[in-house]
């Protein structure tokens, strides 16, 4: 059996979907380095808060420096070759803040990057920054049983995408994530 469900569109669900077919061809194609075949799943666009400022009793602005990660959090043994590149638009919506930001998928996909950045917060005000989120999985399909399993835990992409509010967004988390 060859790799099921070839140019079929990408998508990113709310929550984690059940190990099937439809699953599998909703992911992104790729293969292991034990040339398994498998779809990396996306799902739970989240935002969570990454700086929190309070300078209401303050009378000078008050500066705060935080490492932001963006990428993927899989560890080392979770190597993945994507087989296209593929890009995709998500937006993330909560009760007071609606986000959209683009993703691309490359062979870069188990990499990740850090960089220190800094907010500031002018006096007597609030800020809240939280990062874009996605959850990913990888969805394997056993072509001698034809069965799909998830081959890996959990891991989480963190994204470029920053938003700054100055009233907290939803609870924190912003929208808990429950991995089954």
């Amino acid at each position: 059996m060859g790799f099921p469900g070839p140019g079929n569109t990408f998508q990113i669900f709310d929550a984690m979907p059940a190990a099937t077919a439809s699953t599998f061809a909703a992911g992104i194609p790729g293969i292991t380095t034990q040339q398994q075949e498998v779809a990396i799943i996306m799902f739970s666009p989240n935002l969570q808060i990454i700086a929190s400022l309070d300078n209401t009793n303050s009378q000078v602005t008050s500066s705060y420096t935080v490492d932001v990660t963006t990428g993927f959090t899989f560890s080392s043994t979770q190597s993945v070759s994507i087989t296209e590149e593929v890009g995709v638009n998500i937006e993330i919506v909560t009760a007071s803040v609606s986000t959209t930001f683009a993703l691309s998928f490359t062979e870069e996909y188990s990499t990740s990057t850090t960089k220190s950045m800094s907010f500031s917060c002018p006096p007597g005000q609030k800020a809240f920054v939280y990062q874009g989120t996605l959850m990913s999985r990888q969805l394997v399909f056993n072509a001698q049983t034809a069965q799909y399993s998830w081959g890996s835990a959990p891991a989480k992409a963190l994204t470029q995408v920053l938003v700054t509010s100055a009233t907290p967004i939803g609870t924190v988390p912003s929208g808990p994530v429950t991995i089954a």
